[in-house]
């Protein structure tokens, strides 16, 4: 469940971004926790961790970009969208790492686009642990590109590492992001982020990697990454 919280110091604002929100949801077939904080201070005193907070910039004694700082320091990664009436304060917001803006009075089109963004930058942003020559590393599920089952382990490949795990191939199709991940063959789990062509019998990988797709599984396979293009555009 994506985690969403809403820092602005007026009602108003809350229940326009809720509303359009709920939209949102609809229209994405998404589902999302709700959080309402009336100022920096009130979001800064919770410990949890939003996957996206829609912040403003103008509030009293701690703005949203003071607040944005503070939040960095915590050494987590937020997807930070600055609603603000001003535009000569976007500078200073893009210094903080915010990752989208959204003026006011708050435009749907505008929210809905800065939303497609902080979600796809969520996708596979949980982590797993897996072993790395006999130890134990924590990865993020998008750094994975493709798993492949062994005899009796399977092999979890990143960018330039070969990790293992004595989970099965099933275990992991039930843990990872299904967003991302597709299960095209009893013996091949590949991040759809990472699909750079799909063929009749096989997944072409942005490294060049051929994974074989089983034959009653390549029209359930195309249209997944068919799916999967169309949303993230």
């Amino acid at each position: 469940m994506i985690g969403i919280a809403i820092c602005d110091d007026h009602k108003s604002i809350h229940d326009e971004v809720e509303n359009l929100l709920s939209k949102y949801q609809e229209s994405r077939k998404l589902e999302c926790d709700i959080y309402n904080f009336f100022s920096a201070q009130e979001l800064l005193a919770s410990r949890e961790h939003y996957n996206i907070i829609l912040l403003d910039i103008d509030m009293p004694e701690i703005d949203g970009i003071q607040a944005a700082e503070k939040l960095n320091q915590r050494g987590m990664q937020y997807n930070i969208i600055m609603l603000t009436s001003k535009r000569e304060r976007f500078k200073e917001a893009f210094k903080i790492g915010a990752t989208r803006f959204v003026t006011k009075p708050i435009d749907q089109e505008e929210l809905f686009e800065a939303l497609d963004n902080a979600f796809e930058s969520c996708l596979g942003f949980e982590k797993i642990t897996v072993k790395y020559k006999g130890n134990d590393c924590v990865m993020r599920q998008r750094d994975i590109y493709m798993i492949e089952a062994q005899r009796d382990y399977v092999k979890i490949y990143s960018k330039d590492k070969i990790f293992e795990s004595s989970q099965s191939l099933k275990v992991f199709a039930e843990q990872l992001d299904k967003r991302i991940f597709i299960l095209g063959h009893r013996s091949y789990l590949v991040n759809m982020m990472y699909i750079y062509d799909i063929c009749n019998d096989y997944l072409e990988l942005v490294d060049g990697k051929r994974v074989p797709v089983s034959r009653r599984k390549s029209a359930e396979v195309r249209q997944k990454v068919f799916d999967f293009d169309v949303n993230k555009r």
